[in-house]
């Protein structure tokens, strides 16, 4: 696949993600792709086309097959507004069968005053990011239809949120995928230098954002190819000297 075909079909495949979610089937347990499915209760099992128009009583009325699907959720919104999640507590039931979840914004809480009163600290404090936001999604198990329904569900965040353009710099949507580092594998094996090579990946593609990954992702993907390809040959080399 040419590098210009592989940066078309990452933008469609970003595209197509804001659209389409996937969850667990109840005829099968393999992981497919649906749409809205409309159910006999007023409650739908979930997936809206227009995540920037759900309101608090849209997600309200939604059902999730699993735990993790409403995770998964929560994680496409996080990309669509611009911040970061993080599990919660969670509860559990006499059998020790999950019943209960709750997911937070990464900004959630305060840091522990105890960190600012240390005589003894020797580094400087680290950059504050906690806000005490109180975003969050709040699920539990419906026993009766087995399926997690949403208890509670905060939107607004008490800070700016990432730009669009600045999503992919947060660290659970940066990085390269398989094939990118396979293409650029190839192109690094034929002698041409990482910079001529991003240049022209960045070139094809007209924006940054297109890739999903930035500079550093890349050099650091091949600092870690010749650091393998350096321990293989020692090992080699040791094994034949023995």
């Amino acid at each position: 696949m040419r590098i210009s075909h592989l940066i078309k079909k990452t933008a469609k495949n970003e595209e197509s993600e804001g659209n389409v979610e996937c969850g667990l089937s109840k005829q099968s347990d393999e992981l497919v792709e649906f749409e809205i499915m409309e159910e006999a209760s007023d409650k739908k099992i979930f997936y809206y086309k227009d995540i920037f128009g759900l309101t608090v009583e849209d997600i309200i009325q939604m059902e999730f097959w699993t735990e993790q699907c409403a995770y998964k959720f929560y994680r496409r919104l996080e990309k669509y507004h611009g911040f970061s999640v993080q599990k919660g507590d969670y509860g559990k039931d006499e059998n020790e069968n999950l019943i209960h979840r709750r997911f937070f914004c990464k900004r959630a809480g305060l840091r522990d005053r105890k960190h600012y009163v240390r005589l003894d600290r020797k580094r400087i404090h680290r950059p504050k990011i906690r806000t005490n936001c109180e975003a969050k999604l709040s699920i539990y198990l419906d026993r009766g239809s087995s399926t997690w329904n949403v208890r509670k569900v905060i939107l607004e965040h008490n800070y700016e949120l990432t730009l669009r353009g600045m999503i992919r710099l947060i660290p659970h949507f940066c990085g390269m995928s398989d094939a990118m580092k396979a293409h650029i594998d190839s192109m690094h094996s034929y002698g041409i230098p990482t910079s001529k090579i991003l240049g022209y990946i960045f070139g094809i593609a007209g924006d940054y954002s297109i890739l999903g990954f930035i500079k550093k992702d890349a050099y650091n993907h091949i600092d870690r190819k010749k650091h393998d390809k350096i321990t293989d040959d020692n090992t080699n080399a040791t094994l034949a000297y023995l």
